[in-house]
């Protein structure tokens, strides 16, 4: 829908209203403009989920929630387009092993980078390092998550600009291996299940290998799905299958995961919904990425997805009220779509925001 119908419908969406209802914002990267971070208190949205990506802002995401802690949740992670950069010191056997420079980066990169490639890049940082630090992150902010976090098959480095010639490209021949992107998922994917967090998760054409990489992690955990013969014989009748929702104490994965911006193919969504899998799983989506890339599968995805892991999300990177309209069109898309009014679509998504962050019970005592 385009035109006068199509800012009608923004129109009413943007209604106070509305927003008033409760609008999350369950991905954003404000502090990529940091200049227009002054500008949150002034957006309708209720609460931005504010993910850090690399190690230039770790610290600018918590300083805006220091700023902010109304209206911020904040995420810390090292997004997989910047994995190259941590070196994995956690590994089996990497214990008291130093590599150079040189070494770590010709083992991350695909397509033997040259030396004078290598050395525009930074000195690699301990993956240990960096998880300590994280984790005295979350201890600080007790509602954080670890985010963004994923895998990524399709991400090149960029060609430095002292390397780019008139006829060079802008964008380099070297990808990250995706070993080397799992091992720094798989670490931090660790540290939200020691830490009880959930986790936003980036997957771009490695739909497969990513729900590969959480499966190694759920191995062993997985719960028990009790056979229709047996559900009908009543809930307190095993026939001694044991309970696998115990606390059993810290798993290896998050308790939550929102598959952001979610582009897999419609397949995929029965299959991180698996009854067995000990995560409970969202999906997000955005007008930005779902509609602006032009996803065509959008509309067959979103009527697939059950109503209560449903999640809208800006994944702007700028607190600007680009932020507000981008939301009021996905809001509008999922309205479209599902056949609910924009209030149904605000409060269903808002609810569902709130489990997904805080978890049921925080939901159930608030009285969602």
């Amino acid at each position: 829908m385009e035109g006068p119908e199509a800012d009608d419908a923004l129109d009413q969406i943007l209604d106070d209203s509305l927003w008033n209802l409760g609008v999350y914002d369950a991905h954003c990267h404000p502090t990529d403009t940091m200049d227009v971070v002054p500008e949150i208190p002034q957006r309708k949205i209720r609460t931005l989920t504010i993910m850090a990506t690399k190690a230039e802002d770790q610290e600018l995401v918590a300083q805006v929630a220091r700023t902010y802690p109304d209206r911020v949740v904040p995420s810390f992670g090292w997004h997989p387009w910047y994995s190259y950069r941590l070196w994995d010191d956690m590994k089996p056997g990497a214990s008291g092993v130093t590599v150079s420079k040189e070494e770590h980066y010709r083992s991350v990169l695909t397509g033997e980078p040259t030396q004078a490639f290598i050395e525009t890049l930074p000195e690699p940082k301990p993956l240990s390092k960096f998880i300590a630090e994280t984790r005295d992150y979350l201890e600080e902010f007790p509602s954080a998550l670890v985010g963004e976090v994923g895998l990524d098959r399709a991400f090149r480095l960029p060609n430095p600009a002292s390397l780019i010639g008139p006829d060079d490209k802008k964008l380099s021949p070297h990808k990250i291996q995706m070993d080397h992107q799992k091992r720094v998922l798989e670490e931090q994917m660790r540290l939200a299940g020691e830490m009880d967090r959930p986790a936003s998760v980036h997957g771009v054409s490695a739909h497969g290998v990513l729900f590969d990489s959480f499966s190694s992690l759920f191995k062993g955990h997985e719960k028990v799905v009790r056979s229709k013969r047996t559900q009908k014989r009543g809930p307190h009748d095993f026939e001694g299958d044991e309970d696998s929702d115990e606390d059993t104490g810290p798993k290896p994965f998050p308790p939550r995961i929102c598959l952001h911006s979610f582009s897999a193919p419609p397949d995929f969504i029965k299959t991180w919904l698996n009854p067995k899998i000990p995560a409970r799983v969202y999906f997000s989506f955005s007008h930005a990425i779902n509609v602006g890339y032009g996803y065509e599968k959008l509309a067959e995805i979103l009527a697939l997805v059950p109503e209560d892991r449903l999640l809208v999300e800006s994944d702007l990177h700028i607190a600007s009220i680009d932020m507000e309209q981008d939301l009021a069109r996905i809001i509008h898309k999922v309205s479209r779509v599902r056949l609910w009014d924009p209030p149904e679509t605000v409060r269903t998504v808002g609810k569902n925001w709130i489990n997904f962050v805080y978890g049921e019970t925080a939901s159930k005592a608030l009285g969602l």
